[in-house]
C-alpha cells in the first residue's frame, strides 16, 4: 500500500512530537510523487476558477522535513512547472524556481497549526472586494458552512514577507479554515491539498453569492438558518456513501484538466 504524504507527516499529540518509523526511500518517493501531482492539479483548478496567476499551493513534506509549493504560473524563464521544495529557514531543497516571496505564509501557519498539512494563497477577486468593505465571508449556503459567522480578516494590505508577518497572519487565522488579507487576497488551510484547494474555491463562490445578495438587501443569515443548514447536512452525510481518495469536486475538476480543458471564471 502506498502511503499518502499526509500519512507520512509528523504528528503532534498534546504538544509532544511523535515520529512514525522511518519509511523506505521508495515509500518516500511515492509520497512525494503523489503530493506533487496533487499540487499541480490544485494549482490548475484555482488558476482557472479564480482567474489568478499569482497564487500558489503548498504542502508539508513527509516527516515535516520542509514544504513543497506549486506556483499557479511558470517561472520567469524556462517551461517547467514552478514547483519548489524548501525548509523552514527558506533554504531550497530541490525542484524548479525559488521559494515564493510569501513563503512565510506556509512556515508561519505550519509551525502554529500542526493539524494543517496544506495551504493555498490566492488573490480571489470577490473575496478581496468584500474585505475592502470589512465583510467577512461567512456561511450563506451549504458549501460555505465551514466559514461559520465569518472568517477572520487580517487588517494590513501587505505581502507576508518575513517570519514576524507570517506569525502575525497565523495568529489572525487562529483555528479557522481561512483568513482574508484586506485588499490583497485569501489563505485557506486543510489536512490535505484537496481540502485546502476546495476551501479556497468555495470561499470565492460564497463571496460572489454574498455580493450579489447584498444588492437585493441581504444583511446576514439568522442563527436558525445556520442551525437548520447544519442539521440537514449532518443528516445527509450520515447516509452510507462510497469512500473516495479525493472529494467529488476535486475529481470533477481533475478530470477536466486531464482531458485538456481550459477555462477561466474570475469575477463570473
Amino acid at each position: 500500500m502506498i502511503m499518502t504524504c499526509d500519512e507520512l507527516n509528523l504528528r503532534k499529540i498534546d504538544g509532544d512530537t511523535m515520529k512514525k518509523p522511518k519509511r523506505s526511500s521508495a515509500q518516500y518517493r511515492a509520497a512525494i510523487k503523489l503530493a506533487e501531482e496533487d499540487l499541480r492539479v490544485g494549482a490548475k483548478i484555482l488558476e482557472y476558477e479564480m482567474g489568478d496567476i499569482w497564487g500558489h499551493v503548498g504542502v508539508r513534506l513527509p516527516e515535516d522535513e520542509g514544504i513543497a509549493v506549486q506556483m499557479f504560473r511558470r517561472p520567469e524563464s524556462g517551461k517547467k512547472d514552478w514547483l519548489v521544495h524548501f525548509d523552514y529557514e527558506l533554504n531550497k531543497l530541490g525542484g524548479v524556481g525559488t521559494p515564493p516571496r510569501e513563503a512565510a505564509i506556509y512556515t508561519g501557519i505550519f509551525k502554529a497549526r500542526p493539524d494543517v498539512n496544506a495551504a493555498v494563497r490566492s488573490h480571489a477577486p470577490m473575496c478581496v472586494a468584500l474585505s475592502l468593505a470589512d465583510k467577512a465571508v461567512s456561511c450563506v449556503q451549504m458549501q460555505s458552512d465551514r466559514f461559520g459567522r465569518g472568517v477572520p480578516i487580517y487588517p494590513k494590505p501587505i505581502y507576508i514577507l518575513d517570519d514576524a508577518e507570517g506569525t502575525d497572519l497565523a495568529r489572525t487565522l487562529d483555528q479557522a479554515v481561512a483568513v482574508m488579507i484586506k485588499g490583497h487576497g485569501i489563505v485557506t488551510v486543510g489536512k490535505t491539498i484537496d481540502e485546502a484547494c476546495m476551501c479556497a474555491l468555495r470561499m470565492e463562490r460564497a463571496a460572489k453569492i454574498m455580493a450579489m445578495a447584498q444588492l437585493f438587501g441581504f444583511k446576514e443569515v439568522s442563527d436558525e438558518f445556520i442551525e437548520q443548514l447544519s442539521e440537514s447536512k449532518e443528516k445527509l452525510f450520515s447516509r452510507q456513501r462510497s469512500k473516495m481518495t479525493h472529494s467529488a469536486d476535486w475529481n470533477y475538476y481533475a478530470d477536466m484538466i486531464k482531458k485538456g480543458k481550459v477555462w477561466t471564471r474570475g469575477f463570473t
